[in-house]
């Protein structure tokens, strides 16, 4: 038996089922974590539990024991695969998604075909409270209506009958990720295509990776009663039409915000930024006086610095820089005195000189944190830069930063993929990746020691642990921090 691969194979089951970890775990009645442990390969359910997890995700116990799916339950278990009749004499219909053939009025049944809605038959989606509600612009008169409305998700559909004369209107519970099909008894079968996210504009593709980590801190910190990490500077960089269309470009994706931000945006950027700062504090204990944030993005500890001896320099390239000066000057934010703001492409630049000339002392004890950037250069440029720190910096000085293992671009998490897939689309596609071993002989070839390391994993039982909130550390980042040797 491959844990790893039962414990994906669990997760997925569990998403699919639109489900959290404290869900399941209150079902079997045992506790969340140990339902964590089962998805992260750290154990498997006992024969008493198998049973009771199989009739819950609505599979059998060999498919949990085999750690995969097969393949004639992957294309016919799945109700997004349903198929639907008319019929042409009575009007009834039905559906199904098998091979068979419904009959009606005595005649055979074929299945209608699907045609993207044009202008005539458009809807509009809204919220209300709860539910998802759907307004067609469409005639309701007995010869010309929509006849039916269906919601299909993989474990479900729901089916509205709509009649001549009436509203045409109906309502669903919210649900996310599934497809919306109605039928014009003229007209045929058609189905809902959301509009697709608005495309980055070329201004907005150098720092959207930057927005969507201060947007995902934002609104952790002030929608979660137990934040991993709380920055509360964050939303006051946005303006509250610059927020709301954010979370309307989550939104039209198809994605419930808090879920998608849970889940997809807000993990990495809350567990690197609680271990740095976790980190920086024990460091400033111990005699660091400078702190230096590589690629600083939108990153508020400056504002929230507590320590007036120690000296931030924050090195960005210029565009980044300039949007964040402007987004503080619009919230009324003062930049520190102790606050240095560096513009530099750290590819190309030498970050040594640059640092002197804003007043950076070598002599002392200094914090560097690449959040975020490894995953964006190059490996020749990651030695470079690593290497330029080792020749300057003092002895005793740290290097922080995360990583992508070298499981991370064959990954077949969803998330991770979709993680991939939105950094080549903000115009910042992810480059490297390294092995345990490999990173070691890194740092050690520039005089580093690598001091703290952790795991997807241990990131989870250091700060996510008996959380049903769905945030869990991104599989295959990992988190290393290094101490430069004397």
């Amino acid at each position: 038996m491959d844990l790893i691969e039962n414990g994906k194979l669990l997760y997925t089951l569990r998403k699919a089922k639109g489900m959290t970890q404290k869900q399941v775990a209150d079902r079997l009645g045992i506790q969340p974590k140990t339902v964590s442990k089962w998805e992260t390969g750290h154990g498997f359910p006992d024969v008493s539990t198998l049973s009771d997890l199989a009739d819950i995700f609505g599979v059998s116990e060999r498919t949990l024991l085999s750690g995969r799916l097969a393949r004639n339950m992957q294309e016919t278990g799945n109700m997004k695969h349903t198929k639907f009749y008319v019929c042409p004499l009575c009007g009834s219909f039905t559906q199904g998604i098998g091979e068979g053939q419904p009959i009606c009025c005595g005649k055979p049944l074929k299945p209608l075909t699907v045609q993207p809605a044009d202008e005539a038959h458009a809807l509009t989606v809204s919220e209300i409270e709860e539910d998802t509600y759907i307004e067609f612009h469409h005639d309701m008169t007995k010869e010309h209506f929509i006849s039916f409305v269906a919601y299909v998700a993989c474990d479900r559909v729901l089916i509205v009958k709509l009649y001549p004369e009436q509203d045409a209107a109906v309502r669903f519970p919210k649900m996310f990720g599934g497809r919306l099909y109605y039928y014009c008894n003229r007209h045929g079968l058609f189905v809902h295509s959301p509009k697709k996210r608005p495309a980055p504009t070329s201004e907005e593709k150098g720092n959207l990776t930057a927005l969507l980590s201060a947007f995902a801190r934002a609104y952790h910190a002030e929608n979660s009663p137990r934040p991993v990490f709380a920055d509360h500077f964050a939303k006051r960089l946005f303006s509250a039409d610059e927020y709301a269309q954010i979370e309307k470009f989550v939104k039209l994706g198809g994605h419930d915000v808090k879920r998608y931000v849970n889940e997809q945006l807000a993990p990495t950027p809350l567990s690197r930024a609680r271990f740095c700062e976790d980190s920086l504090k024990t460091a400033v204990l111990t005699g660091t006086r400078q702190y230096v944030i590589l690629a600083s993005g939108f990153d508020t500890f400056a504002l929230r610095n507590p320590s007036p001896d120690l000296s931030v320099y924050e090195i960005d390239k210029p565009k980044v820089l300039a949007d964040k000066k402007r987004r503080m000057e619009r919230a009324g934010l003062r930049s520190p005195n102790s606050t240095r703001y560096i513009s530099a492409d750290l590819s190309t630049t030498d970050l040594e000189k640059v640092l002197i000339e804003n007043g950076f002392d070598k002599r002392k004890k200094t914090f560097f944190s690449c959040l975020g950037l490894f995953y964006h250069l190059t490996k020749a440029e990651i030695g470079r830069l690593v290497e330029g720190i080792s020749k300057f910096a003092a002895e005793g000085s740290t290097l922080l930063f995360d990583f992508p293992d070298n499981h991370f671009f064959s990954s077949d998490v969803p998330r991770v993929q979709e993680l991939v897939k939105m950094a080549s689309e903000s115009g910042a596609p992810m480059k490297s990746c390294f092995g345990y071993e490999e990173l070691e002989k890194l740092l050690e070839k520039y005089d580093f020691y690598l001091y703290e390391f952790l795991s997807d994993k241990e990131m989870q039982a250091r700060y996510f642990a008996d959380r049903d909130d769905g945030l869990t550390p991104f599989e295959h980042v990992n988190y290393a921090l290094a101490v430069l040797k004397p």
